[in-house]
Parts: C-alpha cells; structure tokens; sequence
C-alpha cells in the first residue's frame, strides 16, 4: 500500500479526483492520509472534511520558507506518506523536501511541457497562452518535481486539441474561450494525475539520467521510463470506467455541455 500526501492552495479540483478515484475504487494499492494547505481560504479543506481525510494547515507567512516545509514534511512523516501530489500548490519546491522526496513527489501542469511551463503562468493564464500563440494542440502533464520550475521528469501526457469554436470566441469573448479551453483540459487532467500515481504505485516508473556533452558542458538529462506492458493499460481503463461516468454525470448535473478531444 502506497501512503499519498497531497499539497494544495485552492479550490482542489485535482484532489476532490484523487479521492473520488479512490472511493469509486479504480486505486489499488493506492491510500490517500492526509491534505496539506497553505491558505486559511482554500475550498480544498472542504473536501477533506467530506471525504474524512486528515488535513492540516500550514500557513507559509507564519514562518520562513525552512520552517515552513519542515513542518510539512514532518506532517507527511506522521502519516506514513510515500508519495506526495501537488494539486494547485502555489509554492516552490525547495532543496530540502525535493532531497527528502526525491523523485517522489509529482505534479501536474495544464499545458504539454515544455510549452507554456514558464514561471508564473499558471492556471487559466496558460490556456490564455495557448489561445494566444495560436497552437493547435495544448493538454495537461504529469512530472516528478525537481528544484527548477515546471521542468521535471515527464511521466505522462494528454493532448487535447484546441477547437475552432474556441478560437473564434477568443476573438470575440476572451473569457468564455479561456473557460471552455480550461474545462476540457481539466477533465484529462483529472483522469491523468490518477494514472501515474497508480502506476507509481505498481512500482511502474522509473527515472533514468543521462549525461551528455554541450558546448563543452557536461549536462545531465532525466526521463521517466513508464510500463505499461502486458494488459495493465487495459486493467486501468476498465477500472477508471466508473470514475468517467461519474465525471460526465457531474457535468450534466453543472449545466456544463463539454466537448471532448
């Protein structure tokens, strides 16, 4: 069983995902113990409640940026977890915890990186982006975090393409066109993030490092290998059936007409 801890800011979209997958029962091996948050605010604390999930507060302006993730981590050590998810979390990585969760910590990206994963853009900003260069394909990224920003080990991508419906409202109601684009990223994203913490689990990932020579530097490269072989992917598909039905469900219930890519 592979303990998860999850970090988040907002409203948590990603984790209420992470926990449905585990309730609806698609997770093997999978247990998510307890919510970090850094915002008094956050809606994410809600769902903790709903789902009895322990959540904790850490407030990074009570303290400095090393206090302040080692009280996280000593959070995540009381709970066992083996595994930490980012889902909206607003603040760097820094050396200590990324040593400590080394390769063990992911999060995800609504844009296929290295593409739009610049510092700062972020969240409805980088579908701005992407409407605005005009790109015909955007979609979300799952990493492993390392000390740089936006640029770790990639584990799995979706793409979603961009509509010329969703083209055409940019130019006529930037809004509606960010919103729509957002959306239907976000559902991949919700399904995606569940992926690689289960294949995570399965002991399916690995990260390989590389060194190469550039312009006289020796620079070191790092990519996940994923396994998939044998039905595993299948096994997946079919587990996380339930999970998309009621994703679709909770769409209608919204008012929410998506078009899937």
């Amino acid at each position: 069983m592979v303990n998860v801890g999850v970090l988040a800011s907002g409203r948590g979209s990603n984790f209420q995902a992470i926990v449905e997958n585990q309730k609806l029962g698609v997770f093997q091996n999978v247990n998510v113990r307890v919510l970090i948050y850094n915002n008094p605010d956050a809606p994410v604390r809600d769902i903790a409640q709903r789902h009895q999930i322990a959540s904790h507060l850490v407030d990074h302006r009570d303290r400095d940026r090393v206090e302040f993730e080692r009280q996280i981590m000593d959070i995540l050590d009381s709970h066992g977890v083996e595994l930490v998810c980012l889902a909206g979390w607003d603040r760097i990585v820094g050396s200590e915890f990324f040593r400590k969760y080394h390769w063990k910590t992911m999060n995800i990206h609504p844009a296929l990186l290295p593409s739009f994963g610049w510092k700062g853009l972020n969240a409805r900003y980088v579908h701005e982006a992407a409407l605005e260069y005009g790109v015909k394909v955007t979609g979300c990224t799952v990493y492993f975090v390392d000390v740089s920003v936006e640029k770790g080990p990639i584990i799995l991508q979706h793409p979603v393409k961009i509509l010329e419906s969703e083209r055409k409202m940019f130019r006529e109601s930037r809004e509606d066109a960010i919103q729509s684009l957002s959306d239907r990223v976000l559902i991949h994203e919700h399904r995606v993030y569940s992926k690689a913490i289960q294949l995570h689990a399965d002991g399916r990932l690995r990260v390989e490092e590389f060194a190469r020579r550039d312009e006289g530097e020796t620079r070191v490269s790092r990519v996940v290998a994923v396994d998939m072989s044998g039905d595993w992917e299948k096994k997946w598909s079919e587990r996380q059936r339930i999970f998309i039905e009621s994703q679709k469900a909770a769409w209608t219930a919204s008012g929410k007409h998506i078009v899937e890519e």
